[in-house]
């Protein structure tokens, strides 16, 4: 609550005894007191153990049979798939459009070479701190 407090006044200029911090301070502490510190109920806590079984099921069902789970659009729609077909498929796909090629090495570091090249070259110039004030 301090560091709230402080960034109030410093930032925004807000005196301390400004009724509106004490006001946001109550509001915050109530809110997050509801939040984190009244015990839930028997009916929510048997739903929460429910719900994370069956999460950490289909993990392992996931994981034992080799199966992958996307989401298909951004409707939220899941499809399940085996893992092999759905590499087959975006193979297919990349073949289709054309549209992603597959790099043999990584060309960031060829890119840092060359970008270190010519400042070391433009250093002797005194170019360089000219660009660096820009």
């Amino acid at each position: 609550m301090n560091v709230i407090t402080r960034y109030l006044i410093r930032e925004h200029h807000i005196p301390l005894t400004a009724t509106i911090i004490r006001e946001f301070s109550q509001h915050l502490e109530t809110s997050l007191h509801q939040q984190y510190m009244i015990p839930l109920s028997y009916l929510n806590i048997y739903r929460t153990r429910k719900e994370f079984k069956l999460m950490k099921s289909i993990q392992h069902r996931l994981q034992k049979g080799n199966y992958i789970l996307r989401e298909t659009d951004k409707s939220g729609i899941f499809h399940i798939g085996n893992s092999v077909d759905y590499e087959k498929k975006a193979e297919a796909y990349r073949q289709k459009t054309g549209a992603y090629i597959e790099l043999d090495s990584n060309p960031l570091w060829s890119v840092f070479d060359k970008v270190l090249l010519l400042f070391n070259d433009l250093r002797p110039k005194k170019k360089y701190s000219v660009m660096a004030t820009r």
